[in-house]
């Protein structure tokens, strides 16, 4: 059985997205177990009937770490119901824990109460990018907005971990991101890391990618620091919108545009699913002591289900033995 730690109140939108997705996780998934940390009163009225509701745990408290709340500040509310989820991890109540709440305020009390695995210095935001030929990863998507270049091969040693935990990639072909393919663009971190990148015998490491690589599928897992990795992550987000926005607007000019509009329709729709699955789901917190899931603040419950799957998944397949076997074999 794997139990999920669910922070209930976290998000835009709550337990009317929260209960929802975890009741529809436990309707997939008959080994799995949920516990859900919020206002009880808040999170009756999305509860119903389910086979499920054996498998199913209610853990009431009234602190609530809100959007907008300073880290040091989210630090002091213990009994929040994201404090409580991450304590459930630490004390081996649960596997994994799910949070649509506060990234700053997740990131700092993950790495608080469950500390870094041995070996890491910095825990990292990864998640999911589409390509033309399928997905990658890419990390620090915005828990560290600068990295060093030792932290740089940390986030190597775990994304190609997680490629392989949940992607089921072999050998997990490894780049970073910089401005240039030539050996002296980047700044000194960026340098130092592919040197070091380039020694290493337990990744397949591929040197460097550019912005405009991110799609081509040349990689499996893109190694950046926080802060081009959001602004990344961002600028697809954006430019999604913008694509799609545009060539509905087009369709919307006379008669027969609207008639091709309707027979592109479909291919409009593969093109945001695409995206929007694990873009929405947000990404997972690697290098703590523990599976940390952390939601689009924005997400409906079908990407909040989608992140409570993932976490199930790691859980099962041992992410973190696997990138404790894989520190070992670098010697960090």
């Amino acid at each position: 059985m794997v139990t999920i730690a669910i922070d209930a109140m976290g998000g835009d939108h709550g337990p009317r997205v929260t209960v929802p997705a975890a009741l529809s996780s436990l309707e997939k998934h008959p080994d799995l177990s949920i516990i859900l940390f919020g206002n009880r009163a808040k999170l009756d009225p999305y509860l119903h009937q389910s086979t499920a509701s054996s498998r199913l745990k209610i853990v009431h408290t009234d602190e609530v770490v809100s959007c907008g709340e300073r880290s040091s500040a989210a630090l002091r509310k213990k009994q929040s119901s994201m404090r409580l989820a991450i304590d459930a991890v630490r004390n081996e109540e649960a596997q994994a824990l799910v949070s649509a709440g506060n990234t700053g305020a997740l990131v700092a009390i993950s790495r608080y109460v469950l500390k870094t695995i041995l070996g890491i210095d910095r825990p990292a935001l990864i998640a999911r990018l589409p390509h033309i030929s399928g997905f990658s990863y890419m990390l620090d998507l915005g828990a560290n907005v600068e990295s060093d270049s030792e932290n740089l091969h940390q986030f190597a040693v775990m994304g190609s971990a997680y490629a392989s935990a949940i992607g089921g990639v072999k050998n997990p072909k490894v780049a970073l991101l910089n401005i240039g393919s030539e050996e002296i663009k980047g700044n000194e971190d960026i340098r130092l890391a592919n040197a070091s990148l380039k020694e290493s015998e337990a990744l397949n490491y591929v040197g460097y990618v550019e912005g405009d690589d991110l799609y081509k599928g040349i990689a499996d897992v893109i190694v950046t620091n926080g802060f081009a990795g959001n602004i990344a992550l961002k600028t697809s987000e954006g430019l999604l919108k913008y694509i799609v926005q545009v060539i509905r607007e087009a369709f919307q000019k006379n008669v027969f545009t609207r008639l091709v509009g309707m027979i592109a329709v479909p291919i409009l729709d593969s093109l945001r699913l695409a995206f929007e699955p694990d873009l929405k789901s947000g990404g997972v917190l690697l290098g703590v002591q523990g599976i940390v899931v952390k939601s689009h603040g924005k997400s409906q419950a079908a990407a909040f289900s989608s992140a409570i799957d993932g976490a199930y998944l790691l859980a099962k397949n041992k992410l973190l033995q696997q990138i404790a076997e894989m520190l070992d074999s670098e010697m960090l």
